[in-house]
């Protein structure tokens, strides 16, 4: 009897023990394919990480390049900013200079322009008395750059000439000497007239004969000329040159 329930004892012992082998074997199961699963995630993690580092690794080599690529580009855009520096400076430099080269075309022009004024005034001043010599007058005064008026208004004249005729009459010849000749010289010189009657003393009531002399003439003025009772004179074959005589005739005086 005894015999029995030690046998009992022992199966139930052992059947306890079974279950406790089979629960042990399932648990070292689980934790077989917890350790397999951790396993492959501990792998993927890895492969991960590997790719990670692989593109971090490219990254920071492409920020490198960028790095080094932006310097480059400062240091272009520095030499840039220093090439428009220079350029600027010498822009600055060339704009002077024209300013420079203008003031002085200016003031040459102005000298030439002056020195032409001079020239045909020398070149005419000595000759318009000869010229007056051919109409049958005779030189009684001469008077070059005579300046007359109030004070403050005077005015200049570059040749006036006083001549008595075969008749004894006097005659004011008032020659202005240009460089050119221009349509608008014509009532510059009845202005010039004007002024001279009603200022100088020398104005006492004679023919007064304008004179328009110029080194070039157009041939147009001379109707002009003729209109307002103006003597056009130019240089010609024999130094100087009327033409238009006609008006010098005792009708046209």
């Amino acid at each position: 009897m005894q015999t029995q329930e030690a046998i009992k004892e022992i199966e139930k012992r052992l059947g306890y023990n079974e279950e406790k082998v089979d629960r042990s074997m399932r648990e070292l199961e689980i934790l077989r394919q917890i350790s397999t699963d951790n396993l492959m995630a501990t792998l993927e993690l890895r492969k991960a990480h590997e790719q990670l580092s692989r593109e971090f690794k490219e990254f920071k080599d492409e920020m490198k390049d960028f790095k080094d690529e932006m310097k480059a580009f400062k240091d272009e855009m520095k030499v840039f900013k220093d090439e428009m520096l220079a350029f600027k400076n010498e822009m600055k430099d060339f704009k002077d200079e024209m300013h420079k080269f203008k003031d002085e075309s200016n003031k040459r022009w102005a000298e030439l322009a002056q020195r032409l004024g001079t020239l045909a005034e020398d070149i005419f001043g000595p000759g318009i008395p000869y010229l007056i010599k051919q109409f049958g007058h005779q030189i009684k005064e001469r008077f070059f750059d005579y300046e007359t008026g109030p004070k403050g208004r005077k005015r200049q004249f570059d040749v006036i000439v006083i001549t008595t005729d075969k008749n004894g009459q006097e005659t004011i010849w008032i020659a202005e000497v240009k460089s050119q000749a221009r349509a608008d010289d014509f009532s510059q010189l009845k202005d010039a007239l004007d002024f001279f009657v009603n200022h100088a003393s020398l104005a006492r009531g004679q023919r007064i004969i304008p004179i328009l002399a110029a080194l070039r003439v157009p041939e147009d003025l001379k109707n002009l000329a003729n209109k307002a009772g103006v003597l056009l004179v130019k240089m010609g074959g024999d130094y100087l040159e009327p033409l238009n005589p006609e008006i010098i005739s005792a009708e046209k005086c």
